[in-house]
């Protein structure tokens, strides 16, 4: 992870050398536009991500909240559980989605992941908390045999539908959101471990 953010403060120093050919714009978690060093600033404070987009004639840097609580309507909410298959079936439980985006900077890795949420009592204390409904799903399965694919069993986003409603950026490593019965959601985006996931269950079931 060392490696991403070196890759992160090299973009940032090469903005000012792309702002000569392209318009290089800030803006923060509600989409407005700030400073350079407002930007700076920002993204330094606590459960802020940045990131950064390009096109042929401007450059985006945005700043988000890693952490977003909402509540999906009826309607999104039983798309939700049709696509992945579990319909009525999570009474008085949560639904966890952990979700891998593709291939980056941050997970373009060459050997199989260390990442603690692989570790065995990840589910286990999980379940303890709640009755879950666990998903793992992927957009793109480049690099994802280091994911353990076989093993886990990770699923296709059909129509990209939990990528609209949660993730509409490409947020680096992985993602997760969970769920309550009633569709109240917390997402987490980027860099996260099973502390988080076990976190985010506990406030969900005290909400």
């Amino acid at each position: 992870m060392k490696l991403y953010y070196l890759i992160i403060i090299c973009i940032l120093s090469s903005l000012k050398l792309l702002s000569q050919e392209k318009k290089v714009v800030y803006l923060n978690e509600f989409n407005q536009e700030i400073s350079e060093n407002e930007f700076k600033e920002g993204r330094t404070g606590k459960g802020i991500l940045d990131l950064y987009f390009e096109n042929d004639s401007i450059v985006k840097g945005l700043l988000v909240r890693k952490k977003s609580i909402g509540k999906l309507n009826e309607n999104k909410f039983n798309k939700l559980k049709m696509s992945l298959s579990i319909e009525n079936k999570i009474n008085d439980g949560l639904i966890v989605i952990i979700y891998y985006p593709g291939k980056d900077r941050c997970n373009d890795v060459k050997n199989y992941s260390t990442w603690n949420i692989f570790d065995k009592d990840y589910l286990k204390r999980l379940k303890r908390i709640s009755n879950v409904s666990h998903h793992w799903i992927y957009k793109n399965d480049e690099n994802l045999n280091y994911y353990y694919q076989n093993k886990i069993g990770w699923k296709k986003d059909k129509n990209q539908l939990i990528e609209k409603m949660f993730f509409k950026y490409h947020f680096p490593c992985a993602s997760c959101v969970v769920l309550d019965t009633e569709g109240n959601f917390i997402t987490y985006y980027s860099e996260f471990g099973k502390q988080t996931v076990w976190k985010m269950a506990k406030e969900l079931k005290r909400i």
